[in-house]
C-alpha cells in the first residue's frame, strides 16, 4: 500500500507547479487539526496566496480539483476548509483490510528506505564504559541509544558495523592499577569484579589528596601503559579484560551486544597513532609551542577546532582551557598521547584511510570480534571490519568539543567527505534526583533540583543493580524467572529510551522502578493482550470491506499505519525516543480499542468478527516490530 501522505503531498505538490507556484514550496501535509474535514490536510493554499497573487480558497478549490483527478488509493473525498485547507478524507471501506493485509504480511518492505539512502557500510559506535569500573545506568542510556538506532537502521535496510570502543589506555585504567598495587583491598566473596574495582578507584582517588606520592606513580604507571612497557601494559590488559567482560554480561541483560571490540593498546601498539601523528605533522595542521602553558605540546589550534563550547578538559586534559574554542591538545608535553589523539587515529582506520588494520579474533563462541595487536591472534580475516562511509558515535555531550577536533583534523588532512559523514549522535547525561542522591550519600543540603553522578565519588547508580531491583519488583507480576527477566529488560531499555536525547535524565529509583503508566511493561501488557485475543478467537477471512468504524477503530488503523513514518523519521534525525514515543501511542489505541468495542469471542457477524481479529492481530505484530526496534523482546503472556 502507498504511503497516502506522501502520494497526497506529491499530488498537491504537482497541482501547485501547475499553478505556477515556485519550487519548493512547503506542502506541510499534518493529519488534520479538525477530524470533520479529513484525515490529512495541507495549508499550501494559503502558503502560495502571495506568490500566486489570489486568494487562498480559490487556489485550494483548484488544488482540490487537481488531487481529486490524481486517484490516490483509498480516498473518499478530497474537500477545502477554512482559510484555505486542502483536506483528504479516507475511505474506511477499502483503507482498513489493505492497512491489516500489510501489517501481518511476513517481512514488512515499508521499512526498507530509498536505495540511495541504502547504500554503503554505517559504523556505530557505542556504550564506550571506561574498562576501570562497573557500568552504570548513564552507560546504559548511552548503549540503548546506539543499540535502537543500529536497529533502525538494519530494519531501512541500512548495512551497519556495531563497535565498542576500549579505552584501556586511559588515566582512569591506570588509577586502578596503582589501586590495586598499592590499597589493602579485598574483593568480597561474592563481589563481582568489575564492582571490585569501581570500589578501588574511588578510594585510589579519595587517597590522591592526602598522598602526593601515589600521583606521581599515577602518572609513571600511565606513560608506562602508553608505551606498553612491560610488566605493567600486560597487568592493566588483563584487568581491563575481566572488566570488559563483565560490562558485556551487564548489556547482553538488555540484548545489547557488537560486531567488533576495538582496544586503544592495540591502536598504540600497531602505529595507528603514530601514522596520523607523522601524517598531521607533514600536512603542518598542528602546532607546536615552545613557551607558554602549552610548551612543549602537539596541539590542533582554536582555529581549526572552532567555537565549541566547554569540553571535558578536567577529565581528559585534552585542551587549553575548558572555554570555548580551546586549543586541543593531542600530546602532551610529557609525551603521551591524549583521548582525541588516539580517536583522529581511530577514525582514519574507521574510514578506510590507514594502510594499516587490525588482527582479528573471535572474543568468545558466539561473542562479538575484538581487535588484535598479535598476529598470532588473529583467526578471522582482515578487511572484513572498518572501511565505513558513515560512522554515527553516540557519546554525550560533554564530548562536543573532542568530536568536533576529530571531524576537523580529518577535514583538514584533506578527507573533507568523511569529515561530513562523521556525526555526533549527542544525548544528555543521567543525573541524580536529590533523593537517589541521598541514598548514594551525597549531600543535598544546598537544595539542587540535580546532581552529577560521579564514578570518581561513588556517586552512580550501577547498570547491573538497576536490572537487579526492576527484576525484584515485577517478579510478583510474571510467572516465571524468563517472563521476568524479559519484563525487567523492557522496564530499564523504555524508561531510557523514552527521554529526548536533549533531555537530561534525572535519575529517580521510584521513577525508573515504575510499572505502571508510560512504561516498558505497559507496552508488554498490551502485547500479551494482543495474543490473547487471538488465542480466543479462531481464524477467520478478512473482509474484503471494512464495516463502519468506531472512534476507537479508526484511531488503531491511522496509527497502525504510522509505523513506517515514524521509522523514517528516527533513521533521518538519529532519534530513537520517536519509535519509544509511537510504541507507547500504538499501545494506547489498542488498549482504547480493547476496552470500548467489546469482546471479539462474542460478535455474531463473521464479518465484523474476521475484521475485529484482524485489526488485533495487526496491532500485536505493529507493536512487536516496534518493540524489537527498540530492543525489547515481545511476551506472549505474562
Amino acid at each position: 500500500m502507498p504511503d497516502l501522505a506522501s502520494e497526497f503531498a506529491h499530488a498537491l505538490a504537482r497541482a501547485a507547479a501547475a499553478l505556477g507556484a515556485p519550487d519548493g514550496v512547503d506542502i506541510g501535509v499534518e493529519p488534520s487539526g479538525e477530524p470533520t474535514a479529513g484525515d490529512l490536510s495541507s495549508p499550501v493554499a494559503q502558503r502560495l496566496a502571495r506568490h500566486l497573487r489570489r486568494p487562498p480558497i480559490v487556489i485550494a478549490a483548484e488544488l482540490a480539483e487537481a488531487v481529486t483527478a490524481a486517484g490516490i488509493p483509498h480516498v473518499a473525498l478530497v474537500t477545502v476548509s477554512g482559510p484555505g485547507y486542502v483536506n483528504l478524507r479516507l475511505d474506511d471501506a477499502t483503507y482498513a483490510p489493505a492497512v491489516i493485509a500489510e501489517a501481518l504480511a511476513p517481512a514488512d518492505e515499508r521499512l526498507l528506505a530509498p536505495a540511495r539512502e541504502r547504500a554503503g557500510k554505517t559504523i556505530v559506535e557505542h556504550t564506550q564504559v571506561n574498562p576501570n569500573k562497573a557500568a552504570h545506568v548513564g552507560h546504559l542510556r548511552n548503549a540503548c541509544i546506539g543499540d535502537t538506532i543500529t536497529r533502525v537502521l538494519r530494519a531501512r535496510g541500512v548495512p551497519v558495523e556495531v563497535q565498542n570502543y576500549i579505552d584501556d589506555t586511559g588515566v582512569q585504567v591506570a588509577d586502578v592499577v596503582v589501586g590495586l598495587r598499592r590499597l589493602a583491598l579485598s574483593q568480597g566473596r561474592d563481589e563481582p569484579f568489575d564492582q571490585f574495582c569501581s570500589r578501588v578507584y574511588v578510594e585510589i582517588c579519595r587517597r590522591y589528596e592526602a598522598e602526593p606520592a601515589l600521583v606521581e606513580e599515577r602518572r609513571r604507571t600511565l606513560q608506562a601503559i602508553e608505551a606498553r612497557e612491560q610488566p605493567i601494559a600486560a597487568e592493566a590488559r588483563a584487568v581491563t579484560t575481566r572488566i570488559v567482560e563483565a560490562n558485556l554480561a551487564t548489556m547482553a541483560r538488555l540484548g545489547i551486544d557488537y560486531d567488533l571490540l576495538t582496544w586503544e593498546s592495540d591502536i598504540l601498539e600497531l602505529g595507528f597513532w603514530r601514522a596520523a601523528f607523522a601524517e598531521m605533522r607533514r600536512a603542518e595542521i598542528l602546532e607546536h609551542p615552545l613557551v607558554g602553558p602549552l610548551a612543549g605540546c602537539w596541539v590542533l589550534p582554536r582555529s581549526a577546532v572552532g567555537e565549541s563550547g566547554d569540553d571535558d578538559a578536567g577529565e581528559s586534559g585534552d585542551s587549553a582551557s575548558g572555554g570555548p574554542g580551546a586549543a586541543r591538545v593531542l600530546v602532551k608535553s610529557d609525551g603521551v598521547a591524549t583521548y582525541t589523539a588516539k580517536d583522529v587515529a581511530n577514525h582514519l582506520w574507521k574510514f578506510g584511510l590507514l594502510e594499516q588494520d587490525f588482527h582479528y579474533r573471535r572474543w568468545a563462541p558466539g561473542g562479538p570480534a575484538t581487535s588484535s595487536a598479535v598476529a598470532a591472534d588473529g583467526d578471522l580475516p582482515g578487511g572484513r571490519f572498518g572501511h565505513g562511509d558513515r560512522v554515527v558515535n553516540v557519546i554525550d555531550q560533554r564530548q562536543s568539543a573532542p568530536q568536533l577536533a576529530v571531524r576537523e583534523a580529518l577535514r583538514r588532512l584533506g578527507h573533507r567527505a568523511q569529515a561530513d559523514a562523521l556525526h555526533h549522535l549527542a544525548y544528555e547525561v543521567v543525573a541524580l534526583s536529590p533523593a537517589a542522591a541521598r541514598s548514594l550519600g551525597v549531600d543535598t543540603d544546598d537544595g539542587r533540583s540535580m546532581y552529577a553522578m560521579s564514578g570518581r565519588r561513588g556517586a552512580d547508580v550501577r547498570a547491573d543493580a538497576l536490572i537487579d531491583e526492576v527484576g525484584r519488583r515485577v517478579r510478583a507480576k510474571a510467572g516465571d524467572e524468563r517472563t521476568a527477566n524479559r519484563l525487567a529488560a523492557a522496564a530499564v531499555r523504555y524508561y531510557l529510551l523514552r527521554f529526548s536525547l536533549g533531555a537530561i535524565i534525572t535519575f529517580d529509583f521510584d521513577e525508573a522502578l515504575r510499572t505502571t503508566g508510560n512504561t516498558g511493561v505497559y507496552l508488554q501488557y498490551a502485547h500479551a493482550r494482543a495474543c490473547g485475543i487471538l488465542t480466543r478467537v479462531a481464524p477467520l477471512s478478512l473482509p474484503e470491506r471494512a464495516p463502519a468504524l468506531s472512534g476507537p477503530e479508526r484511531e488503531l488503523v491511522k496509527c497502525i499505519d504510522r509505523l513506517p513514518q515514524v521509522v523514517a523519521a528516527a533513521h533521518r534525525s538519529l532519534a530513537p525516543g520517536l519509535v519509544a514515543t509511537y510504541a507507547f501511542q500504538l499501545a494506547t489505541a489498542f488498549n482504547d480499542f480493547y476496552e470500548h468495542t467489546g469482546r471479539i469471542y462474542r460478535i455474531a457477524d463473521p464479518e465484523l468478527r474476521g475484521f475485529r481479529r484482524g485489526l488485533a492481530d495487526a496491532a500485536r505484530a505493529t507493536l512487536a516490530r516496534a518493540l524489537g526496534l527498540l530492543g525489547i523482546v515481545p511476551l506472549d503472556r505474562i
